[in-house]
């Protein structure tokens, strides 16, 4: 009786677990479309106040990581940035312990499904939290710390890769058939480089170094990986940033290769006058959805084994650019992290290991059926087997679900605007708009001081 006892319990468990992860994602799911009129508005005090309030009542402690994670990028658009800095850390410390955590210590959350486990992070969403630390610290000016944090996202991509490339594919799954696509991050480059230009304009050759061979890297990495696999290639500023810096050091060669590509090396006269520069960061549009497909196979006893893995969905956005208008200037955005892209692409090559885990939690609660159906046969008889076998069934394909949790405030995105302008106080208006250029929803107004020979960061958001 007590074998007949512990395999049943194990059943039931099966159950209990349905009802409470099928709550947790539809409350997820709710509280995230309360916020988004706010966040459309660009109401970011407010979307964090529901943030706030949904702490304790949506988030349970498995969801920590998605809490920090979007409870940090609402935080930064609303200019919060202390705040906002300590719970991205908080994500990012997390998201790094789980990742050290044993196979076997982990193997025992993937009797149900996986989302019995804490969220680990998507591996972009990994990635891009050091985006966002980083524009904290260069909101504030500390560019230093800005670049350590910028210089993190190539060593966590290293570091992805390697494990993919060593123990990452599940068993029976070919090295080709799993790991990751997204090995490089041209964005994150550039970024840095930009911190190291800032830091090397104020008279440091070796910085100034570093971000000509970043720009490079950079530019390199959006050609040979980004424009085919992402269909995001070398944004237009790109060049005009090389062509700067490598003249800025006297290399007439290097910035020769690049002049001709709508490069016209003003940008360094601009300097040379005083002028001052603001660097738009747009985030556009909403991060890839995720829903869940389901597929049964029947075994010979007609056991029907059921299997839920997730899908990733592009978002449609109205929104094809924004535009930053301070006077008679203006400059408008262009796409230089293509976002949903890497994550679906990077998810389909991720696909064939998700389906092998699905199989193999297919396995065990078949196993775990049978095993109860066993015992029940010998306790009480056929009828008794019987029942135990149906309940198991029925609780196995209930409890299967696939993980379809996410950083939901995270953009589709980002698009860059360059603005070059005297030294002074000025009023920035920022419009979004569509493929037709008429203009989408709110515009935001926001006071710059720009000083000679400056770089000013501004981060902006739209959800249209």
């Amino acid at each position: 009786m007590n074998k007949y006892l512990k395999h049943t319990t194990r059943l039931g468990l099966f159950c209990a677990a349905l009802m409470t992860m099928a709550c947790g994602h539809q409350d997820l799911n709710r509280h995230y479309r309360q916020m988004r009129p706010n966040m459309m508005r660009g109401n970011w005090k407010g979307a964090v106040a529901q943030m706030t309030a949904a702490k304790k009542t949506v988030y349970g402690e498995k969801d920590r990581i998605m809490y920090w994670l979007n409870m940090g990028t609402l935080q930064h658009y609303a200019l919060q940035t202390d705040a906002s800095m300590k719970n991205f850390v908080a994500a990012e410390k997390a998201m790094q312990d789980l990742w050290t955590k044993s196979i076997s210590a982990e193997a025992s959350k993937f009797l149900v499904n996986e989302t019995a486990q804490s969220y680990p992070g998507e591996d972009y969403e990994k990635v891009l939290v050091y985006l966002y630390t980083s524009l904290n610290h260069a909101i504030q000016g500390n560019y230093q710390d800005a670049q350590v944090e910028a210089r993190a996202a190539d060593r966590e991509l290293q570091k992805m890769k390697v494990y993919y490339e060593k123990e990452g594919c599940p068993k029976g799954v070919s090295p080709d058939k799993c790991g990751t696509v997204y090995t490089q991050d041209a964005f994150m480059l550039w970024l840095v480089g930009l911190y190291r230009e800032i830091e090397g304009m104020k008279g440091d050759g070796e910085s100034l170094q570093d971000a000509l061979s970043l720009y490079k890297d950079a530019y390199r990495v959006y050609n040979e990986q980004y424009a085919g696999r992402f269909g995001a290639s070398a944004p237009g500023f790109l060049a005009e940033d090389i062509v700067r810096v490598a003249t800025a050091l006297g290399r007439a060669g290097e910035a020769q290769s690049f002049a001709g590509m709508g490069v016209t090396g003003q940008s360094l006269k601009n300097l040379q006058n005083g002028m001052g520069e603001v660097i738009l960061f747009h985030g556009s549009g909403e991060s890839p959805a995720k829903r869940q497909l389901k597929f049964n196979a029947r075994m010979p006893d007609g056991y029907m084994m059921s299997m839920a893995v997730p899908q990733v969905r592009a978002r449609r956005s109205r929104v094809a650019y924004a535009k930053v208008t301070a006077g008679n200037a203006s400059a408008m955005t262009e796409l230089a992290e293509p976002i949903t892209q890497i994550a679906v692409k990077n998810f389909s090559k991720k696909l064939p290991a998700i389906k092998a885990r699905a199989v193999a939690r297919a396995i065990v609660k078949y196993a775990a059926t049978k095993g109860a159906q066993a015992v029940a046969k010998k306790a009480g008889g056929g009828l008794l087997g019987s029942v135990v076998g149906l309940v198991g069934n029925v609780a196995s394909a209930a409890t299967e679900a696939a993980d379809l949790r996410s950083w939901s405030t995270l953009p589709a995105n980002v698009g860059i605007a360059r603005l070059w302008l005297p030294a002074g106080q000025h009023t920035l208006l920022v419009t979004y708009h569509g493929g037709n250029n008429m203009q989408i929803g709110r515009t935001d107004t926001i006071q710059i001081t720009v000083k000679p020979g400056e770089r000013n960061i501004v981060s902006v958001r739209s959800l249209q």
